[in-house]
């Protein structure tokens, strides 16, 4: 596999919806503890508002959307973002937050989510920025092993319940 990463502009984001799909259908598989909270969003209504955020988001000038082709094949894409968040830690006034990566189920294992989490840190550390947080859908434990292999640790834990019964 001949990789290239390169950035995606906003005039390209339909690119990027069958990897979204995909990525729609895992996390229904790896997290089926959170159909008793509501079914998983229909394909098309997940991506127009995932869409929606994306074009949101690339308005920003910090944000950054990057994607991986092996020749003309899409096989994965990172989109990057920097918040303002001084919190408790000394680690600035701003961290980096890692709204997606995806890569193709056929190129999985082949490094390509390696190159765009290096991307992803390259282009934070180029704005100043030292901390990256990451969230994992719950039950995704193929995705936390790779985060923590690439030096990721444990943070916080986000619960979600239903308001009323």
């Amino acid at each position: 596999m001949e990789l290239l990463v390169s950035d995606l502009v906003a005039a390209e984001v339909d690119s990027l919806e069958p990897l979204w799909r995909q990525l729609l259908i895992h996390h229904s598989q790896v997290a089926p503890q959170l159909a008793a909270l509501g079914a998983v969003r229909a394909p098309e209504d997940s991506w127009r508002l995932r869409r929606g955020r994306y074009l949101q988001w690339l308005r920003e000038p910090c944000t950054r959307a990057m994607v991986a082709r092996d020749g003309e094949r899409l096989v994965g894409y990172a989109v990057v973002r920097v918040l303002d968040d001084p919190g408790s830690w000394q680690w600035g006034d701003r961290v980096g937050l890692l709204e997606t990566l995806v890569v193709d189920a056929g190129a999985r294992r082949a490094g390509v989510g390696q190159i765009l989490l290096a991307a992803a840190r390259e282009h934070l550390a180029g704005l100043g920025i030292t901390v990256m947080k990451i969230d994992v859908i719950a039950g995704n434990d193929d995705a936390v092993r790779f985060y923590q292999r690439e030096g990721a640790l444990d943070f916080e834990h986000v619960l979600v319940m239903p308001v009323a019964e």
